[in-house]
């Protein structure tokens, strides 16, 4: 079903700024240029400064939801979880606040009644207007990124799927690779070639392995962080998200969708993200292995 297809939901960001401060400046040109609900018949210099407090509205009330939001849901805002319809809703919601500061700003600029009938008003028109060009971008903009991330990933299991030829190292590494927990009263230590994956859990790390020809895992107190030092001479681990450090050598398949690249690990169930500003150098690693 489409609402239920992945979408990719961004961290609010410097970035954010930018695209929230360009959709204000979107309300500023369409009131000034096309005049709409009686703005025509206010003098230019009175036209200016209403309209500068109208797309004023529109750039307080979307930054409040977009770093608000997810502080406050943070169980809701998680992107593995996040859908066409979800971001749909999500525009969807911008639009109520953006209709009600309008509706204060009105009656504070032109003595308005305050009515719920005036409320109601303002809510269908914002909507009305809103809905079609927010429902349009979210489309395209999922199936642009799932043409490019698929296509992405079709090429990377080109390069999987080639072997390579890579000289001996000169630096040798060690057998074993051995985790120790923050305290230093606890060691695990595994053949690179058995470890599939680690991931943050808190103030632990999980960390997926084979052992006896079955997958199973070892929970460790320490940070991911500390993780990637001790695996900072093997290069065939790679952190491919802010969550995850995966053995390349391991991965059988990439598939893509809208929200980046997922890695399919021999004998491992669950699907390893990579994050989208991390593609280059998973596609240099890839080519490496």
């Amino acid at each position: 079903m489409l609402l239920n297809r992945p979408f990719p939901l961004d961290a609010p960001s410097r970035q954010s700024f930018r695209y929230i401060f360009y959709a204000a400046l979107c309300v500023f040109l369409i009131l000034v240029l096309l005049k709409p609900f009686g703005l025509d018949e206010i003098k230019t210099p009175l036209l200016l400064f209403h309209t500068v407090l109208y797309a004023g509205v529109t750039f307080i009330c979307v930054t409040a939801n977009t770093f608000l939001l997810p502080r406050l849901f943070p169980t809701i805002f998680r992107e593995e979880k996040w859908t066409v319809g979800k971001e749909l809703i999500r525009m969807c919601w911008q639009l109520i606040p953006i209709a009600i500061g309008n509706w204060l700003l009105t009656h504070w600029l032109y003595k308005n009644y305050l009515s719920w009938h005036n409320l109601f008003s303002f809510l269908w028109i914002t909507l009305v207007v809103g809905i079609f060009p927010l429902w349009l971008n979210i489309l395209l903009k999922q199936q642009r990124l799932l043409k490019k991330y698929q296509a992405g990933a079709s090429r990377l299991d080109e390069q999987l799927n080639q072997p390579v030829i890579l000289p001996q190292p000169v630096l040798s590494v060690p057998e074993q690779i051995v985790f120790t927990s923050e305290n230093g009263k606890e060691q695990l230590s595994l053949p690179p070639g058995e470890i599939r994956y680690i991931t943050a859990a808190d103030n632990y790390v999980r960390i997926y392995f084979i052992k006896d020809n079955h997958p199973t895992s070892h929970l460790l107190r320490n940070t991911l962080r500390k993780a990637e030092e001790v695996l900072s001479t093997f290069p065939q681990f790679f952190r491919c998200h802010r969550a995850y450090i995966v053995n390349l050598k391991t991965v059988q398949h990439v598939s893509g969708n809208a929200q980046g690249y997922k890695l399919h690990l021999k004998d491992v169930e669950e699907l390893i993200p990579v994050s989208r500003n991390l593609n280059t150098q998973l596609t240099e690693k890839v080519s490496r292995q």
